[in-house]
């Protein structure tokens, strides 16, 4: 009986709801309604505005909210082709490097054509301040012997210093237990490398000694320790005082010892 006399209820309101709109919709005909009708068209309008502008500001607002996750991926992705491209760029300036040094020795076996030559790769370098020195991949079973030269492209390095089956130490020109008998190009004029806290220098050269910035340093077949005429750099300045009974110049080489990869030994 309650069901049926809410349905009752719904559906009396519902009838009355309807004969009000119909009611208005005739008397929206006459003229004498118009204030009504504005009204109602004014009290309307305002809440469907306002609801139409807060659709519109939503929509712009997720529009942004999208615009900003599309600008946010396409970032992630131009960052990550900026990182393989710089990867690539770094793969090639290296591959270029090592093309240019395997040119130099290649056109240091072919200048010293009188020079038994044998290929190594550094497979660790000791930066230490007194023993700098590298460790190659070459050893007594390749015929590599201690107190021979080592070049890369087509300069001196070092001297091999010690010698297991399969690898050597190489002593760097800048270890300060190694002492290089070199001669001035220009002049002629032997003297003696040692590496020091001034860099490379050379020592024991007469003081009327013509010696001018940029001359070429070579070493010395003295004592026959190395054969003679192998480039080791040129005079960057004398740096000896003037009470000094001997000259002594620094002299710079054009190859990095801390970036070598790959080395020459003069087996002969």
């Amino acid at each position: 009986m309650r069901e049926v006399s809410r349905l009752r209820k719904w559906l009396g309101r519902r009838s009355t709801l309807v004969g009000i709109v119909i009611a208005l919709i005739l008397l929206g005909q006459f003229s004498f309604f118009q204030p009504v009708r504005d009204l109602l068209r004014t009290s309307i309008s305002g809440p469907a505005s306002i609801v139409s502008n807060l659709g519109d500001r939503m929509k712009s607002a997720f529009s942004v909210l999208f615009t900003v996750n599309d600008l946010a991926r396409e970032n992630t992705q131009l960052k990550e082709h900026i990182i393989a491209r710089d990867a690539e760029i770094a793969q090639l300036l290296f591959a270029r490097g090592e093309n240019e040094r395997l040119k130099l020795d290649l056109q240091f076996q072919q200048a010293r054509s009188d020079l038994q030559t044998i290929a190594a790769s550094v497979v660790n370098f000791s930066p230490t301040a007194i023993f700098q020195t590298l460790t190659i991949n070459r050893g007594a079973r390749d015929g590599i012997a201690r107190g021979q030269a080592v070049v890369s492209g087509g300069f001196l390095i070092g001297k091999i210093d010690a010698v297991s089956e399969s690898t050597a130490q190489v002593w760097l020109l800048s270890n300060r237990n190694l002492v290089t008998p070199v001669m001035l190009a220009d002049s002629q004029t032997i003297g003696l490398l040692k590496g020091s806290i001034r860099g490379l220098v050379v020592e024991n050269i007469p003081l009327d000694t013509r010696v001018e910035k940029g001359s070429s340093v070579v070493t010395s077949a003295l004592e026959g320790l190395y054969p003679a005429g192998i480039a080791v750099g040129s005079v960057e300045e004398i740096i000896s005082s003037k009470e000094e009974i001997f000259l002594t110049l620094r002299i710079s080489s054009p190859i990095n010892s801390s970036n070598l990869t790959s080395v020459l030994v003069v087996k002969q």
